[in-house]
């Protein structure tokens, strides 16, 4: 009884953190079943994050002698912004790029496409986080490559990377998408949270987002009377158990007196 109160609690509680990694994918350099895989695809998401570590969010270190290449394959075209990046090497950025330093520091390459492809940007180097390159970068094909290897211990780095297509004479050919200023059509559930998933600010005042964003926080408002009424019901039918079994065990106690006069 009190462990289906507990999940009923949990449920109720977690509903908003569920919501808001809806469509979204999650992917941690430091998981050695997924880096032995030759390429992950996916569908049906929106947005993908990828960490350093599993730790990263409890500001952790990373482990070092550690080296992880993962391929991703999606169905869509793909742009990426860096949104931190933090290593302990013992050379300073941008020295750490020249290929004599390759194996000696910690060092985040991004590749588009396979392996063997074209090398979008190389982060690597001490205070790294002061001085590399945040603009996002943009895939020419809907596959890349993260190759990530440490030879130290610091907070690591977190990508992020969003799925879109392109808009066709101005128009996006998904009812479900919202066109940004730059031609690019992300998904509608996107552009109700802060961060900026066009990549130009497109909705931050646009009447679309107001709209779709009241919709979607009345339904949750929704939602969450739905799980308040379920929780208040479960709780009086606990506390009528208790109280029944409370009686029960009294009246017993009064039956053996033989002071128990009438049922319950």
């Amino acid at each position: 009884m009190w462990s289906n109160f507990y999940l009923l609690f949990i449920l109720y509680w977690n509903f908003n953190y569920i919501n808001t990694n809806e469509n979204e994918f999650h992917l941690y350099m430091d998981n050695q079943t997924l880096c032995n895989q030759e390429i992950i695809y996916l569908k049906n998401i929106h947005i993908g994050r990828i960490y350093s570590h599993i730790d990263y969010h409890n500001k952790y270190f990373y482990f070092p002698d550690n080296h992880c290449t993962i391929t991703i394959q999606t169905k869509k075209r793909i742009w990426m912004s860096l949104e931190y990046f933090q290593s302990n090497s013992s050379s300073s950025f941008p020295r750490c790029i020249d290929g004599k330093y390759v194996g000696n520091d910690d060092r985040l390459q991004i590749i588009d496409g396979y392996k063997n492809g074209s090398i979008l940007r190389i982060i690597c180097g001490k205070d790294t986080d002061k001085y590399f390159d945040r603009t996002p970068l943009i895939l020419k094909s809907s596959i890349f490559t993260i190759d990530w290897q440490t030879k130290s211990q610091s907070f690591g780095f977190e990508l992020k990377f969003i799925l879109y297509d392109l808009a066709i004479d101005g128009q996006c050919l998904n009812s479900n998408q919202f066109q940004c200023k730059n031609k690019r059509c992300i998904d509608k559930s996107l552009i109700c949270y802060d961060e900026d998933y066009c990549g130009d600010k497109s909705y931050e005042n646009s009447l679309e987002k107001n709209s779709q964003c009241i919709m979607k926080i009345a339904k949750q408002k929704t939602i969450h009377s739905y799980l308040i009424f379920i929780l208040i019901i479960f709780c009086c039918c606990c506390l009528f158990v208790c109280i029944l079994i409370c009686s029960l065990k009294i009246c017993r106690k009064r039956s053996k007196n033989k002071e128990c006069v009438g049922g319950l």
